[in-house]
């Protein structure tokens, strides 16, 4: 069996981040014994091998002719971009016109228009030119793609708050669907009691996103006692903005900045010095980092949204709450109590071995093969 995977953007020595989640799922495919070859559009062409995936840039067109009956299609983030020679569009538009079975993994953001978030948005040209540019251009055709092929697609969601979020948005009922939530590897991420660590808090953000909350991860500091620090990772627009709410709210001496990008073994290995990983996001499909952090064994902190029932449960293996106030008097509940806290994290570290990528992927590739089986029959 061959697997194409089209995609947008994928890791390499200069971008080693750059869809860094369908490189680990591609590693994974081949470690169970299936051909694997990484298809990106690109005005450029070229391929090389990143860790012993073969990925090609190549122009849409020759993409397309890359592509043979009987390959599996899997689509991840593969992004339209209108006026631009790395268009994914003519790939979607020759599986529509040759009625080609595919499988595609929503991650989220292809299936959400960009005023689904105006938390975002801030009224620049610039802004009101990508907002146009989404939801009049680039959002029509992938709802149009959906609609015309939902038949010969198989959907495969991280969890069911995101199907039913795509298809409120694309007014779309998905039939050919599984939930199968990105795999953690769980045998990099091993649990270790953290509990001499229960008041050093931690999180890893991006801080050009408005959608992971950080204001409101300080705000819960401000509710904490003093035994409470806070490390905040990440780099972004917004990291000023931050840092001068940390000065107002007189939390300096407490909560910290370290403006860096965290690579996987850097995080195993930062883990080690934290007890609290908190995550406040205003939406999120699964939350793949935080859920990284709890397989180590810390105790996992989420505001109350979106996904987050679906894979945490409040007091037992985690945190979960929707006012700061809350989220801090919980966290302090918890991690003034020895015992509690030992408990809850353990819980949460053996729920997230369910999770574990082998099993994620075995189930991915099983679901696609009998897709394709009982597609292939029907023809």
């Amino acid at each position: 069996m061959n697997v194409k995977v089209v995609t947008s953007r994928y890791p390499d020595k200069n971008s080693p981040y750059n869809h860094m989640f369908v490189h680990t799922r591609c590693l994974e495919i081949i470690n169970q014994g299936i051909n694997v070859e990484v298809y990106i559009p690109s005005s450029k062409t070229e391929s090389f091998t990143y860790e012993g995936v073969k990925v090609y840039k190549l122009p849409s067109n020759v993409i397309i002719s890359c592509i043979k009956k009987g390959d599996i299609i899997y689509i991840h983030l593969l992004n339209i971009y209108p006026f631009s020679k790395s268009n994914g569009w003519p790939i979607y538009n020759f599986i529509l016109k040759n009625n080609l079975i595919y499988a595609m993994y929503i991650h989220g953001f292809e299936a959400q228009r960009y005023s689904s978030r105006m938390y975002e948005f801030n009224f620049t040209i610039r802004e009101i030119l990508r907002w146009l540019k989404k939801d009049l251009l680039v959002f029509p055709k992938f709802k149009y793609f959906v609609n015309k092929t939902k038949d010969q697609g198989l959907f495969i969601f991280p969890s069911k708050w995101m199907k039913s979020e795509m298809e409120k948005n694309l007014n779309c009922k998905i039939n050919e669907y599984h939930i199968i939530p990105n795999g953690i590897d769980t045998k990099f991420f091993i649990f270790q009691n953290q509990s001499e660590y229960r008041f050093k808090m931690l999180t890893i953000r991006s801080l050009s996103s408005k959608v992971y909350d950080v204001e409101k991860t300080i705000e819960v500091m401000s509710h904490l006692p003093e035994q409470f620090t806070l490390d905040i990772y990440g780099e972004g627009v917004y990291l000023k903005k931050y840092q001068k709410m940390i000065e107002k709210k007189r939390l300096g001496n407490r909560v910290k900045i370290i403006s860096t990008f965290v690579e996987k073994e850097e995080m195993r290995n930062l883990f080690r010095n934290y007890g609290v990983f908190i995550s406040t996001t205003k939406m999120d499909s699964q939350g793949v980092t935080i859920m990284e952090a709890m397989a180590a064994g810390l105790l996992a902190v989420n505001t109350d949204n979106s996904s987050k029932r679906e894979f945490f449960c409040d007091m037992k293996t985690s945190v979960l709450a929707k006012s700061t106030k809350s989220i801090a008097e919980k966290i302090n509940h918890i991690c003034s109590d020895l015992n509690l806290y030992n408990k809850i994290t353990l819980e949460g570290s053996k729920s997230i071995k369910k999770l574990n990528i082998t099993i994620t992927i075995k189930n991915e590739i099983k679901v696609i093969k009998q897709f394709r089986e009982k597609k292939n029959n029907e023809f």
